[in-house]
């Protein structure tokens, strides 16, 4: 098994069953230097963050794949998470906010190319979860342009012949944005809309209906079949 192998064994699998034993699968990765590096630390910094709740030594390695990779998305929302944690709230919004503009500039580059890359859909949704952390963060607006993910929606990015799960996913984050940017009406029609174009299953949108209006102070309105009259 090679250094890449060991790196993603040890992030997705054992950092859920011995997270002690795949901290020590990463250090003996990070020692090979280059993207393996990069990959290990990054690795290292979420274990700590969310398998350990130790906020020094993710942001610890979040800077130091920074330092390797600088601008690197991944790690600033990773220290944007620390630091948020820690009760630094200028620092994570400052970390927030470069995530958001490296992915911003990812998805114009995805624009402009002839052909979508794998994984395009991703990027949006990562850029969504990230404005929605600032937002609640900020308790207001982010600076987002939200015509990219209009474009998203049009260029189907989240279909799936199995199932609707990315369009759940983008719909929820999309809710949630505005909810906490204080736009509920614009968050009613548009799942009322996304529902009807297919995009969210009747149950999901349902649920996300009932969110915005709440925050608007009007009662969801629940439907109650009819009893039959036949004795």
């Amino acid at each position: 098994m090679g250094v890449l192998d060991d790196i993603r064994r040890a992030a997705f699998e054992l950092r859920q069953t011995d997270p002690q034993e795949a901290v020590r699968v990463l250090r003996r990765a990070a020692q090979q230097g280059g993207e393996a590096e990069v990959l290990a630390r990054g690795a290292l910094g979420e274990i700590y963050l969310d398998e350990f709740g130790d906020l020094d030594g993710a942001e610890h390695e979040f800077r130091r794949v920074l330092q390797l990779a600088p601008g690197l998305t991944a790690a600033e929302i990773g220290l944007a998470r620390a630091r948020r944690q820690s009760g630094d709230l200028k620092g994570a919004e400052t970390a927030f906010l470069r995530a958001i503009e490296g992915l911003s500039r990812d998805i114009r580059g995805f624009r402009e190319a002839e052909t979508l890359p794998e994984g395009a859909e991703e990027v949006v949704l990562t850029l969504l979860e990230t404005a929605v952390e600032l937002a609640e963060l900020r308790k207001g607006a982010v600076p987002l342009d939200e015509e990219v993910l209009g474009w998203a929606a049009a260029q189907n990015l989240f279909d799936d012949d199995d199932d609707k799960d990315d369009w759940v996913r983008f719909h929820a984050l999309w809710t949630q944005l505005r909810i906490l940017t204080g736009r509920p009406e614009e968050a009613v029609t548009a799942l009322r809309e996304a529902e009807r174009q297919g995009e969210l299953p009747s149950e999901e949108a349902k649920e996300l209906l009932g969110l915005a209006l709440r925050e608007l102070g009007v009662a969801p309105v629940v439907q109650l079949g009819r009893k039959s009259t036949k004795s």
